[in-house]
């Protein structure tokens, strides 16, 4: 009964075998992650280089450095997939499209506002006004949008002049006149005390 105990059977029938199939189970799975690296790496350089070398290289680093090759790619790879990248470019595109949209006065540079006919700052003209409405018209343009009437452009207005009075010289106070000292008045007692 005692031999009958330690007579089991080995997994494999032998530990050499079942050392070789652990080895082989092993292996087939570094092989699958391997490749999957490889694969992952072929994809994911694609998403963010269009240089054909580039994308051959970084695949070749992994395949031939297996996980150290893929940590290499993971730290050496471009930060933005192409696609970010042009979403990118274009909100870029947009913000100095509509940086360009703000109105600025020519003289001085100063922002203003788009119906404003002369700058705040520098008192350039900007717009000239409409005959018939008065509202402010841009230079160039041959009928008013709003009301309709034909902008005749000849001579430019004169710029506006916003210079303000100059205020009259106050005449200089007169020197004050000197102090004089007051002696305190003596208490007196409150009324009821008497």
């Amino acid at each position: 009964m005692a031999g009958q105990l330690l007579a089991f059977a080995w997994p494999g029938g032998s530990p050499e075998n079942t050392g070789l199939i652990i080895a082989v189970v092993f292996g087939a799975y570094f092989a699958a992650l391997w490749l999957a690296a490889v694969v992952w790496t072929g994809r994911d350089i694609r998403l963010r280089s269009d240089d054909p070398v580039t994308q051959f290289v970084a695949v070749l680093i992994v395949l031939a450095l297996n996980f150290p090759g893929w940590v290499l790619y993971r730290v050496l790879r471009p930060t933005h997939t192409i696609e970010q990248q042009r979403e990118r470019e274009l909100e870029e595109q947009t913000l100095l499209h509509d940086l360009r949209e703000i109105a600025t006065c020519p003289r001085c540079g100063a922002r203003v506002g788009d119906d404003f006919v002369a700058c705040p700052f520098c008192a350039a003209t900007l717009r000239f006004p409409c005959p018939g409405c008065q509202r402010p018209l841009e230079a160039g343009w041959n009928f008013c949008p709003w009301c309709a009437q034909t902008v005749v452009w000849g001579e430019p207005e004169p710029e506006l002049d916003l210079e303000l009075e100059p205020e009259p010289e106050l005449e200089p106070a007169p020197e004050p006149a000197p102090e004089l000292e007051l002696e305190p008045e003596p208490a007196t007692a409150p009324a009821g005390d008497r």
